[in-house]
């Protein structure tokens, strides 16, 4: 493998870099030694219930802690723009304070000491937006937003940069607002713009209806910046590892399944999907497009970014469309299967995805288009090229490679019966084949249900000294791919496995409600002090059991797409689940391990209708749940006080709905109704699954 040539700086630029990126290392490292604590300190947390009499307000420390972590990242964010000293100096005091009260409420927790944490209390407010701020920073919403768009191509990219604001603020399209551009990177923008403009033509209008939708509140964002969002100006990696800057590592993110046929209750396709990583300000659009089939997408991010992975082209999923075919998951990434020789421009992931789901009506449709598209920018992820892994009523795929080798996955490849699952590996037979993989073919063994996997288990990190070794030339590219691929494999191996367990336990079953159990269900971590647990693991790739079920959840969802069942829930599905690793827990503030539930109807007017009528059942069940209770216990107040906020929601959406003569447009009120009722929807399931964890209001079968 040639990408040894690659070129190496040198110790003195490193000597450079660093001290120019000195308090960004130390913020990195100060952040991932909170959130160790944070997330370990959930785990305990998780163990209680609202009958414990301290369980409410071991929570509430929690989250204060969490407030203050989220102000560290907001801070050390604008700080690495900015570069100003007090910036700085508000990240590290909010990572401090998260991790006092972290370490407190740990002992605490640990002793069995009912006395509470002292902490300053911090001004939560809602600053005019459907969002909490906390002392002026915005919180991450713990219920992720909907938002619907209906009309031509322009329209809805105006009514999304409208909604954005209604949700988050103007602050959302600000901060990418007024971005100088180089000459060479206009350049870039411009090729990619070609491309989707011969691939994905409707992508055009809708930056444009984007960039005077915000225009037309003040935020002077220009159609560039906009297309720019979702193209990016790089030119193709060239080379493994080849990302312009820093050698970027693949990362363990993400799980998919689907079932159809014999496994599944009624022969209907069932899907469940996580996306693993730093939640950030997410997003799930309702799409009633003028061209093409209706469809709901869930970006990780609401304009395209992730906190800690900075630009990923509007990357996300699971997806559905109107004709039940679902978009899963990625696919498997990172995998670079295709030979080097094909890579090149072509389109980016998400715009294909939206593509697919408006103008495909099926699997083996969207298999055809996949296939016929560009290879595109391989090297840069499995964000930035066509790829993924879809499925409806009858047949599913993941596409691994498509070039040198061919390698699109089907169903029984790894002993599946009309299932397939995906994690971040490659697990078709011919990836063997690739350039990467194949002059290293003997430290390699497949897996009949998980996949490659590296014959030893491996661990890594990306510490200063692996910087180092970098820069200096010690570690060349072919070496680093292959090692953080083997840490990287043996990890998604597992997911696979775990998979492919659950869906033969579940098999003939399986519907929505089992789907979910998949997600609730989480491993373990090694017994042990922790920080020899982390270093066991990143020299050695030692863990405990593996779920897909973890604390690196950001968006659980599990959907039934050809009835247009689409349910989310932020976060994991269970408080307190143990991470797949050490270092990719994302602790979340106010979790509510409930799921909203929404339908692809046809018309915005029948999803908000049956929104509504689910969050009624949501609080009747609720009542009912909570009304046995003694008024006495300790979970009595706690969660009547959730079924009031269920029902203030609720009217909320009501409100909504009965004012026919507002100045917003219909989609702007039918949103707001909609969010209001998922809210109320998920207020209510915390209700009563502290009661009852598999309620009948939620199986299908009997509902």
């Amino acid at each position: 493998m040639s990408s040894d040539s690659q070129y190496k700086p040198g110790i003195l630029e490193f000597v450079r870099y660093a001290v120019k990126n000195m308090n960004v290392f130390r913020a990195v490292r100060t952040r991932d030694r909170t959130r160790a604590r944070l997330y370990l300190t959930n785990m305990a947390i998780g163990k209680m219930s609202y009958e414990d009499p301290a369980y409410v307000q071991r929570v509430r420390e929690y989250d204060q802690a969490m407030i203050e972590y989220y102000k560290g990242k907001w801070y050390a964010t604008l700080a690495s723009r900015t570069r100003r000293k007090d910036d700085w100096q508000r990240a590290f005091e909010g990572f401090k304070n998260a991790d006092r009260i972290a370490g407190e409420l740990s002992w605490r927790l640990k002793e069995g000491r009912a006395t509470p944490v002292q902490f300053k209390e911090s001004l939560v407010e809602a600053g005019g937006t459907e969002i909490k701020f906390a002392d002026g920073v915005p919180m991450v919403p713990e219920i992720t937003p909907v938002v619907i768009l209906q009309g031509s191509d322009y329209e809805m990219g105006y009514q999304y940069a409208q909604q954005l604001v209604q949700v988050f603020g103007k602050w959302i399209l600000e901060r990418h607002a007024g971005k100088a551009q180089e000459e060479q990177e206009i350049e870039e923008l411009r090729t990619w713009e070609k491309q989707h403009a011969e691939h994905t033509p409707w992508l055009a209008d809708f930056c444009r209806g984007w960039a005077d939708g915000a225009s037309a509140l003040g935020i002077g964002m220009s159609y560039d910046e906009v297309l720019d969002l979702w193209v990016g100006h790089k030119r193709p990696a060239a080379d493994y590892l080849d990302t312009g800057g820093l050698p970027e590592l693949p990362r363990l993110a993400c799980s998919g399944v689907a079932a159809w046929g014999r496994a599944t209750r009624d022969g209907k396709l069932v899907t469940g999907s996580t996306g693993d990583h730093d939640l950030s300000y997410q997003i799930t659009i309702v799409a009633f497009p003028d061209q093409g089939n209706s469809f709901i997408y869930s970006p990780f991010g609401a304009t395209g970014d992730i906190a800690g992975l900075g630009d990923l082209y509007f990357f996300g999923h699971p997806a559905i469309n109107s004709k039940g075919l679902a978009y899963v998951h990625h696919g498997g990434g990172p995998k670079y299967l295709d030979s080097r020789k094909h890579w090149g421009y072509g389109i980016r992931r998400a715009a294909s995805v939206m593509h697919i789901l408006r103008f495909c009506d099926g699997a083996r449709e969207a298999r055809s288009m996949e296939e016929a598209w560009p290879i595109g920018d391989v090297g840069l992820g499995d964000y930035a090229t066509v790829g993924g892994f879809y499925a409806d009523d009858t047949y599913g795929y993941v596409i691994e490679g498509r070039k040198d080798p061919a390698a699109i996955r089907e169903a029984g490849m790894l002993g599946e019966t009309d299932f397939i699952y995906a994690n971040n590996s490659a697990a078709h037979p011919a990836a063997i084949e690739s350039e990467w993989m194949r002059e290293h073919r003997d430290d390699w063994l497949w897996d009949e249900h998980g996949g490659w996997r590296p014959k030893k288990p491996t661990g890594m990190t990306k510490s200063i000294g692996f910087l180092l070794a970098w820069f200096s030339g010690r570690f060349s590219a072919s070496d680093t791919l292959r090692k953080a691929m083997m840490f990287t494999y043996t990890n998604s191996c597992s997911r696979n496995r775990y998979f492919y367990r659950m869906m033969t336990e579940g098999f003939g079953r399986i519907d929505l409600e089992y789907m979910k159990t998949v997600f609730r269900n989480g491993g373990t971590i090694p017994e042990g002090q922790w920080e020899k647990i982390v270093k066991a693991y990143e020299q050695e790739g030692t863990w405990g059991e593996i779920s897909t079920g973890h604390a690196s959840n950001a968006m659980t969802v599990v959907a039934k797409p050809g009835e247009g069942l689409y349910c989310m829930c932020t976060g994991p599905a269970t408080r307190g689940l143990a991470p797949m690793m050490p270092s990719a827990a994302i602790p979340i503030f106010r979790e509510t391990n409930a799921f909203w539930e929404i339908k692809l109807a046809s018309t915005p007017g029948e999803v908000v209708a049956y929104s509504r009528g689910r969050a009624a059942e949501f609080i009747r069940a609720a009542k009912e749940a909570v009304g046995r209770i003694e008024k006495t216990s300790p979970a009595y107040q706690p969660l009547h006080e959730l079924v009031s906020l269920a029902e203030r929601e609720f009217e909320a959406g009501e409100r909504l709905c009965r004012e026919t003569e507002s100045g917003d447009s219909p989609v702007y009120r039918l949103s707001r109704a909609l969010r209001a009722y998922t809210r109320a929807q998920v207020r209510a399931a915390q209700a009563y699954q502290a009661l009852s964890p598999v309620p009948d209001v939620e199986k299908r079968e009997k509902s």
